[in-house]
């Protein structure tokens, strides 16, 4: 009898295990391509036919180089829409995290006329797509200056990721007892005090997970960032992989060289916060 539960489990571990490699080859495939394809010399199209590419399906290049890098940065200013992903992701998860913490206290913590109706119009506003938003954005920003700006891009980002932030955040601070709250204010802490010093360090991972995900979405996200720009100063890498995609002749080595160096931040951060974005997710999502 222990001779088969032992054998059933060696069958379902190897099972498992191809199963696994499956999922991982069919994950990682794309990727791996596109470094392929980053390190593959690049030929020149058939200039009677420009929008064909002699470029052949190779699993490896018979001479690797890391030309399209360097040309990736030197033809284009690949650099200038680099730094600002950076900082329209950045300044957008910063005003996400703030809005919905303060938004998520005072849901959390204070009972007032409304409170449902806000709830359900906060999560109709995170359902509607972007695409509806334009133009109100358009016009408010036309009116203000913020066209073409890193602030103008940054506020028209957090209409979007500010929802789900604040509902994940709604989820999280509804776990931590209302005694710490009360504790603190006798100490003589104010509200905002309490937030600050008790309620945030409490709700890292929940923070953790908002922030990333705020970043992410705005990092990835191609409408606002060719709709509200219109110079190099202000757009951002989506923008430019676009064009690559546009090209005539195609250039499929810088365009996955472009491709691989987009991708590398997000997927830096995300294996360095792995562990407190899932726990920040499953906590909002269980407990809450």
């Amino acid at each position: 009898m222990n001779t088969a539960k032992r054998r059933a489990r060696r069958i379902r571990a190897i099972w498992v295990a191809v199963g696994s490699a499956a999922v991982l080859l069919y994950s990682l495939g794309p990727l791996l391509w596109i470094f392929i394809a980053s390190i593959t010399p690049e030929l020149k199209a058939d200039f009677n036919q420009a929008w064909l590419s002699n470029r052949q399906v190779t699993y490896f290049p018979s001479e690797p180089t890391l030309a399209n890098y360097g040309a990736l940065f030197e033809t284009v200013p690949f650099a200038t829409y680099f730094r600002n992903s950076s900082i329209i992701a950045t300044g957008n998860m910063v005003l996400t995290l703030v809005v919905a913490s303060l938004g998520a206290y005072g849901f959390v913590r204070f009972r007032f006329f409304g409170r449902s109706s806000f709830l359900v119009a906060m999560l109709v506003a995170y359902t509607i797509p972007s695409v509806v938003l334009l133009v109100p954005l358009l016009v408010i920003f036309r009116t203000y200056g913020l066209n073409n700006t890193h602030l103008g891009m940054i506020l028209a980002e957090a209409t979007h990721s500010a929802p789900f932030v604040l509902l994940l955040m709604i989820n999280y601070f509804s776990t931590l007892p209302r005694d710490l709250d009360e504790a603190a204010q006798v100490d003589g802490c104010s509200r905002l005090k309490v937030l600050w010093r008790i309620i945030l360090p409490l709700s890292l991972p929940g923070l953790v997970a908002g922030g990333l995900l705020a970043f992410i979405m705005t990092w990835n996200n191609f409408l606002f960032a060719f709709l509200l720009t219109s110079t190099a100063e202000v757009k951002t890498l989506p923008v430019i992989m676009r064009q690559f995609a546009l090209g005539e002749p195609a250039v499929w080595g810088i365009s996955a060289a472009g491709a691989l160096v987009s991708t590398l931040p997000v997927a830096l951060i995300f294996l360095l916060f792995q562990r407190m974005l899932m726990s920040g997710l499953a906590a909002g999502a269980v407990k809450g």
